[in-house]
């Protein structure tokens, strides 16, 4: 659960520094509102620290709306650096114990633990033989995969006990595939395929994307009930929230 808190924080500090930079591009000074929207003044402060409000006409609508997002944009800042303030909290006072040497792939625990708690066995599987070169970023289980995006959905589904292939071939009709991650559903023993496409926003991608789409659908799979599609593009990262709230909408929040 530790990696969450800190890709949390990364992704925090992106989108803190982003806001930042979009306050400054912004209009001098912060709106105040009176009589339920009716009245708009200009609040600043002048030399001698004195605040001073001015008038804004009603023909002033974009420099209106303009210190508007100026307000919401600054309340968002508070509350991510609320929430960095609270992670760091957090990472300095959880005590490190010995749990991250028992699970390692190469511990001398796990081949005596993986019977018994098949999320932590990697299975002997097929797997995808097209570009090994590419496997270059470490997951659970000493495996490596193609993204930081794809190991935040291996330490999350590991993190929450799933037992999970990655790139499993699996055949849809006459043409093998290798879906990102093949997961049971511990209780309902239910198959779920879930892709991730991480370059959603190039048209080159997205005709590929959109006939593996299509070819799971045809073989049965459900996008939104068996089938778990998330994207990401330059400007809309992965959200490790956003992944953690996939896996407990599909199996449950309490599966742990």
């Amino acid at each position: 659960m530790s990696n969450y808190f800190l890709t949390r924080k990364q992704q925090l500090t992106k989108l803190l520094h982003k806001y930042q930079s979009e306050v400054n591009s912004l209009p001098e000074g912060t709106l105040v509102i009176y009589q339920n929207g009716a009245k708009w003044y200009l609040q600043e402060k002048d030399k001698s620290g004195k605040t001073k409000r001015t008038y804004i006409s009603k023909s002033k609508i974009d420099y209106a709306s303009q210190l508007a997002k100026k307000a919401l944009l600054k309340n968002y800042i508070r509350d991510i650096e609320n929430e960095i303030t609270a992670i760091n909290a957090y990472i300095r006072v959880r005590k490190h114990c010995r749990l991250d040497n028992i699970l390692a792939a190469d511990s001398p625990y796990v081949p005596l633990l993986s019977d018994q708690y098949q999320w932590l066995s990697d299975h002997d599987y097929i797997s995808n033989p097209n570009h090994p070169e590419a496997l270059i970023i470490k997951a659970p289980k000493g495996q490596f995969v193609r993204s930081k995006s794809e190991a935040i959905i291996a330490y999350a589904l590991f993190d929450h006990h799933l037992s999970y292939m990655y790139e499993h071939a699996l055949l849809l009709g006459e043409y093998t595939i290798y879906p990102d991650f093949t997961i049971r559903h511990p209780v309902t023993n239910k198959l779920y395929i879930w892709e991730h496409f991480g370059l959603a926003d190039q048209a080159k991608y997205q005709n590929a994307m959109c006939n593996k789409i299509r070819s799971y659908i045809n073989a049965g799979y459900v996008p939104g009930d068996n089938l778990i599609l998330t994207y990401e593009t330059a400007d809309c990262p992965l959200d490790i929230s956003y992944v953690q709230g996939i896996i407990d909408l599909h199996f449950g929040a309490d599966i742990i």
